[in-house]
Parts: C-alpha cells; structure tokens; sequence
C-alpha cells in the first residue's frame, strides 16, 4: 500500500519541481491549453480546454486548471484541475473528477470516481487525500473503498504498491 502513495506524489513532482527535483537540474513546468486566462486582481491563471501540464516524465491531464496566487503572486496557494483528470508517470497512474493540490501543505486531493493504479495494484474511493509524508486517507461514500493488491512476483521487485 505504501508504495501505491508513489501515486499520489506525481502530483507533488508536477507542481513543486523543488520537492521533486533536489539535487538535480531544474526541468520546467509546460501547461498547455485551449485558452489562459489571468486575472492579477485576483492573483488567478485559469486554463481552459484540453489541458495538458508537463515536469519531466510527469503528465497531467484535463478540461480547466485553476492556479491561485498568494496576494504577493509569488507562490501558488492552490491548484484546482477539473473534468476528466488523469495524472501519469513512470510510477504510474491516477484519475478523478476534481484534483486540488495545496503546496505549503504538501497536499493532494482527488475528489469523484478516485483511483489510482500502479502495476496491476489499484486503489478506488470517492475521495483520496494523500500528503507527501505518506499519509493516505480513502473514503467511500457513493461506494465502498476498494483495494487490489497483487502478491510480489519472486526473484524481481515488489508489484505492490
């Protein structure tokens, strides 16, 4: 279960490129969409319509992506990506309706239809919260929580997560 949070810290690498990329050169973010739209008094980038974020190996995936602005605008408070979100790496995978992430909490969100995989492991809840300490919280409300762990294969590295 503990490496299935390897998931959830795509989200991590994606949007804080120092927490994922001590010691290494620094790659950059690429957001790519339909549409940008940035409001300064609002301290808000709004991206519309097949959107796509890059860092490294990294892809995200969705309709809109919200980035909030502490009132300064250097630092992102909080990234909001809607519809049909899908994240993905070399670690693996993970889809939902809504992602939020918090930075300064090292927090991430999925909210509606969450799941992640990793191999053939998967993990299903309504609602997945995951810290980058590892934390995971999984709650099913329209449905029961569901994992599916497969056993280690023997002689090669551990499929579970």
């Amino acid at each position: 279960m503990k490496r299935l949070i390897i998931v959830l810290l795509l989200v991590f690498t994606c949007f804080n490129p120092s927490f994922a990329q001590r010691g290494k050169p620094k790659l950059p973010v690429v957001i790519e969409a339909q549409k940008l739209t940035y409001n300064d008094v609002q301290k808000r980038a709004v991206y519309v319509g097949n959107v796509v974020a890059q860092h490294g190996k990294t892809i995200l995936n969705g309709d809109k992506l919200i980035i909030y602005f502490t009132k300064d605008g250097k630092e992102i408070k909080k990234i909001v990506v809607m519809g049909n979100v899908h994240i993905k790496s070399e670690k693996g995978e993970g889809w939902c309706d809504q992602l939020v992430y918090y930075p300064a909490q090292e927090k991430a969100v999925l909210i509606g239809n969450a799941k992640l995989k990793q191999g053939k492991n998967i993990l299903v809840g309504d609602r997945i919260v995951a810290y980058k300490s590892g934390r995971v919280e999984v709650v099913g409300q329209k449905r029961r929580v569901k994992t599916v762990i497969f056993p280690e294969e023997k002689g090669g590295e551990s499929k579970r997560p």
